[in-house]
């Protein structure tokens, strides 16, 4: 076993955040087939192929797809599925399908990008331990229409999909503006709020300046997507990408932004 990446952990927490408990499993990165729940000397794993896990998002043509594979396998345990020796079953597989459709719809995923990595990875017939694609792809979809119908998830949801372009907004301290000017390295543009501020930090932090406040809105980091050498992340793992040029796209390649050099 490996330590798991930054970005795995990141996904593991907004699972985790959107259902309201604390993890009781660790994840790693090890050489397995694809990801799986296990107990290993009586303590909670969650384990992944890193490599696998890129060529799912990259074939699904969604980051949602590779998380839908965490959360499938964080089902398991939250079911104490890992307890039962009798090894992988479908009407396990099925609970656990569920489940990462309800916490998908939770952080923001249309039912398409929940279904996507089963869609493509999922065996049509099925086997004694895996029910067939059609069964899985409707265990996804009730749990993400069990989380769409619950009292103010549709509000959530709707709010979390717009923000893929304009990130949700977190309050910072003040800071006079003049003497942030030098801690400005890009301005940045999002179409879906042109009357914006807002700039990268030579940290990487996004910022949004309203009024006499700044917030923090967000994070520059590296790519996790094929074909993008960066990205911005805000808190509920919205990810939009910065191609070449200095447009920002989110996702499916649509331009919502821009970005360019601050200049003085």
């Amino acid at each position: 076993m490996y330590p798991a990446s930054d970005h795995a952990k990141n996904v593991i927490n907004g699972v985790i955040s959107v259902i309201g408990l604390k993890p009781n499993f660790e994840i790693r990165e090890a050489n397995v087939p694809n990801a799986a729940a296990v107990i290993l000397d009586n303590k909670r794993y969650i384990l992944y192929n890193g490599e696998f896990m890129d060529q799912i998002s990259l074939a699904s043509g969604t980051y949602w797809g590779g998380i839908s594979i965490l959360a499938h396998e964080i089902g398991h345990h939250l079911n104490g599925h890992t307890l039962d020796e009798g090894g992988s079953r479908p009407a396990t597989e099925l609970e656990s399908d569920e489940f990462s459709g309800f916490v998908l719809c939770k952080m923001g995923a249309t039912l398409k990008e929940a279904q996507a990595a089963i869609s493509i990875a999922a065996s049509q017939k099925g086997s004694h331990t895996h029910p067939g694609r059609q069964q899985r792809l409707n265990a996804i979809a009730n749990g993400w229409n069990n989380a769409k119908g619950q009292n103010g998830v549709a509000t959530k949801t709707s709010v979390s999909r717009n923000n893929v372009e304009k990130p949700v907004l977190i309050r910072r301290q003040t800071q006079d503006q003049t003497a942030a000017e030098k801690y400005i390295a890009f301005d940045v543009h999002f179409a879906a709020d042109s009357n914006g501020i807002y700039y990268i930090t030579n940290k990487g932090n996004l910022v949004n300046v309203d009024e006499e406040s700044m917030y923090l809105i967000g994070s520059l980091s590296e790519s996790n997507k094929r074909g993008y050498r960066l990205m911005l992340t805000d808190k509920n793992y919205n990810y939009l990408y910065i191609a070449e040029g200095g447009n920002i796209e989110n996702g499916s390649g649509k331009k919502v932004g821009m970005i360019k050099p601050h200049e003085d």
